[in-house]
């Protein structure tokens, strides 16, 4: 349950231990430097793409399976033999893109819709929803310092993005603020540090680079849930469906290339619980 405007606000305000993060929430004196700087920007990024390639990955898997059960699921024969079956009852993502498949075939599916997200404001230059995201993880009390230096947009994406790596750390947070665009700071005049070893066009290359890696992951960390929920129950089915020995028969004699897709999917499963991805 979240915590609303008011009551956060309540507990910034009269909370001894919250109000060291908004009024006293200096930068401790222990600066980052350019080898350190690098090392972690490196494999920020690197974590980054390699969870955008297993979220492409599942996306992809599910897909190919949706658009193929959808030729098949045209035919009443199959209809049929799904309902004779017992497999009348079809995970909703694999009646996506047919909106008739439900009503035509006495097929049922079951519907989830996102809440929407509501923006809070600022509490002495922290902002509101920073805050809420941070306040069950133990967050360093150095990060509040740093996250001032940043316009409450910032402030969020910057925290999203170390929840959803599962890294909410002083030294994530200072990469993640050096290579913030001058736009998007507090004070855009403020002078910018420059590291040894790093040229002013590699800090513009990384800052390119980690906004445009940064804007996939939390894009795909925003639907991973909900693909791999439709994963599980996809493979599930199909698992299910594929050990059935009519269907399977009628599936090889009139969509073999179909099969193949399902029989992936499967394939795609076993895989992953011999290499789970890493966080």
């Amino acid at each position: 349950m979240r915590t609303t405007k008011a009551e956060l606000r309540h507990f910034v305000t009269n909370n001894r231990h919250a109000i060291r993060l908004t009024v006293d929430s200096r930068a401790p004196m222990n600066p980052l430097r350019g080898p350190g700087l690098l090392k972690t920007y490196r494999r920020q990024v690197d974590n980054m793409k390699e969870f955008i390639g297993e979220a492409d990955a599942v996306k992809h898997q599910m897909e190919s399976v949706v658009d193929a059960f959808r030729h098949v699921l045209r035919i009443t024969a199959f209809q049929g033999l799904l309902q004779s079956s017992g497999f009348a009852t079809l995970p909703s993502i694999l009646t996506q893109n047919s909106p008739d498949a439900g009503m035509k075939t006495g097929i049922s599916e079951d519907r989830q819709n996102p809440l929407p997200r509501v923006a809070e404001p600022l509490v002495e230059g922290i902002c509101l929803e920073a805050l809420d995201r941070l306040k069950d993880f133990g967050a360093p009390l150095k990060i509040f310092g740093l996250l001032r230096e940043v316009v409450p947009g910032r402030q969020v994406e910057i925290v999203r993005l170390m929840l959803a790596m599962d890294r909410v750390q002083f030294r994530v947070a200072k990469v993640l603020i050096e290579l913030t665009p001058r736009s998007q700071l507090t004070n855009p005049l403020a002078r910018r540090k420059r590291y040894e070893g790093i040229s002013s066009a590699q800090m513009a290359a990384m800052e390119a680079d980690i906004a445009e890696v940064s804007h996939k992951y939390l894009s795909a960390a925003s639907t991973h849930g909900s693909e791999m929920l439709n994963l599980i129950a996809a493979t599930n089915y199909f698992d299910r469906l594929l050990n059935n020995p009519k269907l399977v028969r009628y599936l090889a004699r009139n969509f073999t290339g179909q099969l193949e897709v399902f029989q992936n999917l499967l394939d795609f499963r076993e895989a992953r619980y011999k290499n789970p991805p890493t966080a």
